[in-house]
């Protein structure tokens, strides 16, 4: 499944979130460590501070509806708040697991986002502290 996933990053903790991003420490230990960094790469930030981005995630399909991104909900919370997870497609549209990894259903979405904001990492390193 296909996410769209916006949330703010936590007072204090853009310094640590850009470590963890730049050093491939945020996610580690999780099967999803190599899309939390994908994810950071290519996270959009609004002008209104909100950073987006999309995420492809099977906790849904393996813990059952109302579990999406169960996997990551922990490691995103240590940096972000008000996290909103909202599906990228209609669930009747899509194929599921193990489809997601290589679908294109959203193409559309993915441009869209590319063109709202900025590239948050940019973004986070002009605003940490160093």
């Amino acid at each position: 499944m296909r996410y769209l996933v916006r949330g703010r990053v936590k007072s204090g903790k853009k310094k640590a979130l850009l470590e963890a991003v730049e050093t491939g420490a945020l996610g580690r230990g999780s099967i999803a460590h190599d899309e939390f960094l994908r994810c950071m790469g290519e996270a959009r930030l609004t002008p209104e501070g909100q950073v987006r981005w999309l995420e492809v995630c099977y906790c849904r399909e393996a813990f059952g509806p109302g579990n999406e991104l169960a996997e990551e909900l922990p490691y995103w919370r240590e940096y972000f708040e008000g996290i909103d997870i909202r599906f990228a497609r209609r669930l009747a549209d899509c194929e599921g697991y193990p489809h997601c990894g290589d679908c294109d259903c959203t193409l559309k979405l993915e441009a869209k986002l590319a063109r709202t904001g900025e590239p948050f990492l940019a973004g986070l390193r002009q605003a940490a502290p160093r």
